[in-house]
This record gives C-alpha cells, sequence and structure tokens, in this order.
C-alpha cells in the first residue's frame, strides 16, 4: 500500500522519503487514500502502464451539500444566521463566495472539491490564456486519458461490481458495511437552490456527467445482465453478513454526529471481519501502515484474534492523541 508515516491522507510531492517502504524485492500494488491528484508524481509510483486507475466522482449536489456540512461551512453559517432552513443557509454562504466568471471559478473543499482533488489548480495554471469552459473542457479530456474506469457515489454496489470485474477479485473482496451514518434529520432543499447549487459547481457537475456517461459503457463492455446479477448477488450476501454483524434494533453513536448500529456477538467473537470493517479509516491506515513495517502480513485474522487487537491498541493510542511512531 503506497502509505505516509505518520498521515492519514496523502501529500505526495517530489520526496518520496516519507512513504511507507514496500515489502523487500516489490513494488507498490494498491494505493487508496485522500490526495490530490499528481499525475507525474502517480506515474513514478504507481507505473501508468501497469496500473488501473480510478476514483470516485458524485453528484454534484450531494456532494455539495456533504461538503457543505462536514467541512464546518454549515455551522458557520449557522452561528451567523440561526435556526433558519437550509435553502438560507445555502444561499447566505453561495453570497459569500465569488461565482464562476468567464476566466474563473472557485474550487475549493466545498464548492467544486472533486475536481480540486483530481488536480485542478495546478492544471488549469498550464492553459492561461483560455476561458473557463475551455480549460473545464481540457481538464476532463486529461483526466479522461488518466482514469481507466470512474466509480460513481451515486451508484456503489454496480461501481464495485465493476472495480471486481476488473481486478479479478472475488465478490467478497468488495464487502463493506455501512460505517456511519449522519445522524441529523435529512433536509431537503428546493429546485431553485440546487440550480444555484450546480451554477456554482461548474466544474464538479461537468466532470460528473461525463464520468456518469462513461460508467455506462462500462456496464455495456462487461455486459449489462452480468452488471445486473452480479450486484444482486452482492447486496444479497452483503445484507446476510451485515445482518449477522449487527444489531439493528440498537443504535450507537460514532465520530461526526454519525449513528451505526450496535455489533452482535457474532461480530464481537466469532467473526473479526465486522469490527474490522467498521473501523475508522484513519485507524486502518495505521493499521496497514504497522503491518507494511513489520513485513508480516500472515497475521490470522481470526484464531487469536490478532488483527482485533493490533486495531484496538492503535484506536487508544489515536483517541489519546498519541502519534503512532513510524
Amino acid at each position: 500500500f503506497v502509505r505516509q508515516r505518520g498521515q492519514h491522507q496523502l501529500y505526495l510531492g517530489s520526496d518520496q522519503r516519507r512513504l511507507v517502504p514496500p515489502r523487500p524485492n516489490s513494488t507498490y500494488n494498491i494505493q487508496c487514500q485522500h490526495c490530490v491528484f499528481h499525475p507525474h508524481v502517480e506515474h513514478k509510483i504507481m507505473p501508468k502502464e501497469t496500473s488501473l486507475y480510478s476514483t470516485i466522482v458524485r453528484s454534484p449536489v450531494s456532494q455539495f451539500k456533504s461538503a457543505f456540512s462536514f467541512f464546518g461551512a454549515e455551522g458557520k453559517m449557522r452561528k451567523k444566521l440561526g435556526n433558519v432552513p437550509m435553502d438560507e443557509l445555502i444561499n447566505h454562504y453561495l453570497d459569500l463566495t465569488p461565482g464562476p466568471t468567464v476566466n474563473t471559478t472557485v474550487s475549493n473543499r466545498v464548492v467544486n472539491s472533486v475536481a480540486m482533488d483530481l488536480g485542478w489548480a495546478g492544471f488549469s495554471q498550464t492553459i492561461e490564456r483560455s476561458t473557463l469552459q475551455e480549460k473545464i473542457e481540457a481538464f476532463i479530456k486529461h483526466l479522461d486519458s488518466e482514469m481507466d474506469f470512474a466509480m460513481i457515489t451515486d451508484r456503489m454496489d454496480e461501481s464495485l461490481v465493476l472495480l471486481k470485474e476488473y481486478l479479478g477479485w472475488n465478490i467478497t473482496d468488495i464487502m463493506y458495511l455501512n460505517r456511519m451514518v449522519s445522524s441529523k434529520p435529512r433536509v431537503s432543499m428546493s429546485d431553485k437552490t440546487k440550480a444555484r447549487i450546480l451554477q456554482y459547481q461548474v466544474i464538479d457537475r461537468q466532470i460528473f456527467d461525463h464520468f456518469n456517461e462513461s460508467f455506462e459503457r462500462h456496464i455495456d463492455k462487461i455486459g449489462r445482465e452480468k452488471v445486473k446479477a452480479l450486484v444482486n448477488e452482492f447486496q444479497e450476501i452483503r445484507e446476510t453478513f451485515e445482518n449477522k454483524c449487527f444489531n439493528k434494533n440498537k443504535t450507537v453513536r460514532g465520530p461526526y454526529n454519525s449513528i451505526s448500529w450496535e455489533i452482535s456477538d457474532y461480530g464481537r467473537n466469532v467473526n473479526v471481519a465486522c469490527k474490522f470493517l467498521q473501523t475508522r479509516d484513519v485507524i486502518l491506515t495505521r493499521v496497514v501502515s504497522q503491518l507494511q513495517l513489520s513485513q508480516d502480513y500472515t497475521l490470522p485474522m481470526e484464531g487469536g484474534f490478532v488483527m482485533q487487537d493490533i486495531i484496538s491498541k492503535i484506536k487508544k493510542d489515536y483517541d489519546k492523541n498519541e502519534e503512532l511512531v513510524l
């Protein structure tokens, strides 16, 4: 795994000495962390000709709403305006945000955040004498040449099945559990507010439209009936596994105002994968680093619950704000 020492996210620059090294006589074969895409650096770590490059995109309105809440913009607006409807909070935030012009637009953690993560800032500076639309079209063409396949958050099960097919994995290799669900009630937005969001999400909107269209071609490539059957099979297996892992009549609070189901006796004492798939990604990345540095991937998932012990210790260190020494 491509992992950075002491960091949850990847900050890939020219100096690769802070990367956790691969096992002796081997190379990196998976990178699956948050990072800003820098192709000239990525290709040195994961050669383009021998790697499958993929990303995940999301419908621009739901992406904006999620980022608006997660990165604190909603909280700041609520402190300023009080207990007002979501439409008013969003519109006030957009009033304070420069709108797109013929030549420029905002790209940050809330507005056009997908574009930011995909390297818009650096790319847009390479084509100075162009309109914004020309830059966006060039950027999408650039991304299309870099990404072999783009997953869609709004169609996650289909995305995972396609990924499984491209990588030659088993259906159990794409298993996931709903780890965190927001405890906040769903708040609807007016069509007028959604339309305004799309005006600001001018880059993310076109990125999504492009890759959502290409997603259909990937389904055609694998075969629509085959994908449909695999998705149905996967969903049945996942639901059965989820029902064994959790007591769904009991919920517990998690980080970021989230809730999750209580882990069952089966999940705690029989199948450690239940707890493993419920573990926060910031903890899992540290587990991966520890295993990679120890050069030992033979630790059993069951038996002595060694993996569970590792997770528990690292979680305690993290909760106490003790930095893992790597």
